[in-house]
């Protein structure tokens, strides 16, 4: 008998990229997007310079630092997600509690994350 089920947990599951930037390691770890819990789809987990969210994955492929400032960072994204990719670009800043993760795009549009518990 075949079993499927693994295979297709696998399959359900974003591909993760092998290469990515490290952000440092105050941003690794559990968040929670914007308006949304640590245990429903909005969990995402940052380790090694790789997000991996429920339905998507984005990997850091740059990172420009800003002096003094080691909590922000402009990163350059590959994000993956409903069968495509795209590239884009945002200034994320740690908070100096550790507490929350803003991405700050560049039509001006931010996104707060939470850390998870």
């Amino acid at each position: 008998m075949i079993r499927l089920a693994p295979v297709l947990a696998v399959l359900a599951v974003p591909a993760l990229a092998e290469d990515g930037v490290s952000l440092g390691p105050g941003f690794d770890g559990a968040w929670a997007t914007d308006g949304m819990t640590c245990d429903d789809l909005g969990r995402v987990e940052i380790g090694e310079g790789v997000m991996v969210g429920a339905e998507f994955a984005i990997t850091v492929t740059d990172i420009v630092e800003f002096p003094g400032e080691p909590n922000r960072v402009e990163a350059t994204l590959l994000n993956e997600a409903g069968g495509g990719s795209w590239t884009d670009s945002a200034v994320l800043t740690l908070s100096d509690d550790g507490q929350e993760l803003r991405f700050a795009y560049p039509d001006g549009s931010v996104a707060v994350w939470s850390r998870c518990e």
